[in-house]
């Protein structure tokens, strides 16, 4: 409450802001006897928040959430200001600067903004300079638009056909949002890896190849194995195509 956000022009800058907040609170809350957070205000289906909100994502008469709140259709008021906004601070901790950036970060901009009345840009410049990291790509695509995710394995391969050589594993992103990558990779002799992309590697195209050495042919790739991210197309995210 000491940074003044103004809920009438921005609802997320306080209802997202304290569903994010409440999201942790209540993983620590009596051990987290009352965890995880699944309410009206973030994840209601109570599965993988990041799938849950596909529907919501594909949705064209859902407005960007940065849009002033009472601009909002009453009925997209919850599943954007709160989930939206929660579940993108949410993977903008976890998944993009890590828990030590990020929270140092989002302290630096109370610090800065106590007993003022921060724009959204405002939030944006900060978490950018405190957090070390030009975040436009992330405030642009989850915050100023509704651009939607799709990653997707489209081919492996081994170089001069033999898997001792490497292989050669074909990631495309299919829509306008982007996020890192992380791939599990299953070998034919049982060995697992897990691989982590950073977002960079679609700065100059859609589509990039990781050079991967396995000890042994390659039997399934599959990208985000935890369903993490707001996929909007899980069909494509393993090879061999259609491989449970």
């Amino acid at each position: 409450m000491m940074v003044g956000s103004s809920e009438r022009k921005n609802a997320w800058m306080d209802e997202g802001f304290n569903t994010f907040i409440d999201i942790y609170a209540t993983d620590a809350f009596n051990h987290g006897g009352f965890a995880p957070k699944s309410d009206h205000e973030y994840n209601p289906q109570g599965g993988s928040p990041g799938r849950d909100i596909v529907p919501l994502m594909l949705n064209p008469k859902v407005p960007p959430i940065i849009t002033y709140a009472d601009a909002f259709p009453h009925r997209f008021s919850h599943p954007v200001s709160y989930y939206k906004t929660a579940l993108g601070l949410v993977l903008l901790r976890e998944y993009i600067l890590g828990p030590d950036r990020f929270d140092y970060a989002f302290r630096t901009y109370i610090r800065r903004w106590a007993y003022k009345h921060p724009s959204p840009f405002d939030f944006f410049r900060t978490m950018n300079n405190a957090g070390g990291e030009n975040l436009n790509w992330f405030w642009k695509g989850w915050f100023v638009h509704n651009w939607t995710l799709d990653q997707a394995v489209t081919s492996v391969k081994y170089a001069h056909n033999d898997p001792a050589q490497g292989a050669l594993i074909t990631l495309e992103n299919l829509n306008r949002l982007v996020m890192p990558v992380t791939l599990k990779i299953v070998q034919e002799n049982g060995k697992t890896d897990t691989v982590r992309l950073p977002v960079e590697i679609w700065e100059k195209s859609g589509k990039y190849t990781l050079h991967f050495n396995p000890t042994s042919a390659i039997k399934k790739v599959i990208v985000d194995p935890d369903k993490v991210l707001p996929d909007v197309n899980d069909s494509n995210n393993i090879w061999p195509a259609g491989k449970p």
